[in-house]
């Protein structure tokens, strides 16, 4: 252990986006981060002395960025790990859209099916890391989230629009859709065991987070109304938004489950109730 008494040192790539946001705020303070952000330049980190490297970036929204962002730079992280410390470990995001349109829950095992550019960079950094941890025996995990929901989500997302119907009576919209929602905070804490607890030992091994259970987007609203204690407004439209949106969303969590031992500790309901106290905070809506 050193003076300072950290003992675990981590390189967090994507410190400004949804879950780097939140692993900054609610990771333990004995685990030291070191932020890399949008502006930084990869090559001028060096991945000495660090015995993790979490990726988190990702380019969601802007097509023109996400070769660049969601693919290349896994590439480059791959080669400074290999040259600078091929002894750290590499806990990589991937998605639950790399599955593609299915017709039952997605297992691990699944070929992988893409039908966006985003689905397929991210399918591609996948294979990626999964190739180089293999050739290279680089200790890695890709966890695939599925619907991941929570404080410094985008505002265009389901739960912030919702909670602004009800706060401050913003017209609602709501489209049919399913998906499989967990609570940030169950992710956070299961990146927490992984690094406490030293548990990735494979190479390019494939992990889906997710609660194991779909709801719709009209049962999510339902639920909301139940903790405002009041009926919605929203117009309801019953038709995806999406192309790609589709009627059976939901994750095979049985290597979650039973190889890592992780149960969630929020329920669907929980898990709101919690994300709306903290919305209040960030946002000072009362």
């Amino acid at each position: 252990m050193s003076k300072s008494g950290l003992t675990k040192k981590v390189i967090l790539i994507g410190s400004n986006g949804f879950f780097g946001k939140n692993i900054i705020n609610f990771f333990p303070k004995n685990i030291f981060i070191k932020k890399i952000y949008r502006k930084d330049n990869i090559d001028n980190i060096n991945f000495k002395n660090f015995n993790f490297i979490i990726n988190s970036a990702a380019d969601v929204y802007d097509e023109k960025k996400m070769f660049k962002n969601n693919t290349f730079l896994v590439h480059k992280v791959l080669e400074k790990i290999l040259k600078e410390n091929p002894k750290m470990k590499l806990i990589h995001f991937g998605s639950s859209g790399e599955y593609g349109a299915v017709e039952k829950k997605s297992n691990e095992k699944d070929l992988i099916l893409p039908r966006t550019i985003y689905e397929g960079t991210k399918a591609a950094a996948t294979m990626l890391v999964q190739a180089y941890s293999k050739q290279f025996k680089i200790k890695s995990i890709i966890i695939r989230p599925f619907s991941i929901y929570g404080q410094y989500e985008n505002k265009t997302r389901i739960l912030p629009n919702i909670f602004r119907h009800f706060l401050i009576n913003q017209k609602l919209k709501m489209y049919d859709g399913f998906h499989d929602y967990t609570y940030i905070n169950d992710l956070i804490f299961f990146l927490e065991k992984l690094i406490k607890k030293n548990l990735i030992k494979n190479f390019g091994e494939i992990v889906n987070f997710g609660s194991g259970k779909q709801y719709s987007n009209f049962e999510i609203l339902k639920v909301c109304e139940k903790i405002f204690k009041k009926k919605s407004k929203a117009i309801k439209i019953k038709k995806f938004q999406k192309i790609y949106d589709k009627k059976i969303w939901y994750a095979d969590i049985k290597i979650l489950k039973k190889k890592f031992n992780h149960n969630h500790k929020f329920n669907i309901k929980d898990g709101i109730e919690n994300y709306l106290k903290i919305y209040k905070k960030i946002t000072q809506i009362k």
